[in-house]
C-alpha cells in the first residue's frame, strides 16, 4: 500500500491563521477552565479574542472583573452588564464595575 504525497492531493481544508490574526487587536489565549464548556469552549483551548471591540448581548467576553479575568456570556439586563457562564457549576457574575478585555472570535484545541 503507497500513501499519496501531498502534491498528490487536493488540499482544500486548509487554514491561514493570518485571516484571523490580521489586525493588530487581536490576541490569543489559554482557558484556564471549564466556564464555557457548554458553549465548546473546553480547558486548554486556545481562544482568539478581538480587542477594543464594543460586545453586544450574546457575545462571549473575556472581562476584567475586580481584577479578575474570565470569560463568559455578556448580556445586558436593566441596563447593567451581566455575565453567564455555559456550565451550571459557576455562577452568574453581576458586576458593579467590569471592563471588557476583548470578544471571542475563534476557538482552537489540539488533540
Amino acid at each position: 500500500m503507497s500513501w499519496p504525497s501531498p502534491a498528490e492531493e487536493e488540499l482544500l481544508d486548509t487554514i491561514s491563521f493570518d485571516e484571523w490574526l490580521i489586525e493588530a487587536s487581536t490576541f490569543m489565549v489559554n482557558v484556564q477552565n471549564d466556564a464555557m464548556q457548554n458553549a465548546g469552549i473546553f480547558t486548554d483551548d486556545v481562544v482568539i479574542f478581538r480587542r477594543g471591540q464594543k460586545p453586544k448581548s450574546g457575545d462571549i467576553v473575556i472581562a476584567d472583573v475586580e481584577g479578575e479575568w474570565m470569560m463568559r456570556y455578556y448580556q445586558i439586563e436593566e441596563e447593567r452588564p451581566v455575565l453567564y457562564p455555559a456550565n451550571g457549576n459557576y455562577s452568574v457574575v453581576t458586576p458593579e464595575e467590569l471592563t471588557v478585555i476583548g470578544v471571542i472570535r475563534s476557538v482552537i484545541r489540539r488533540y
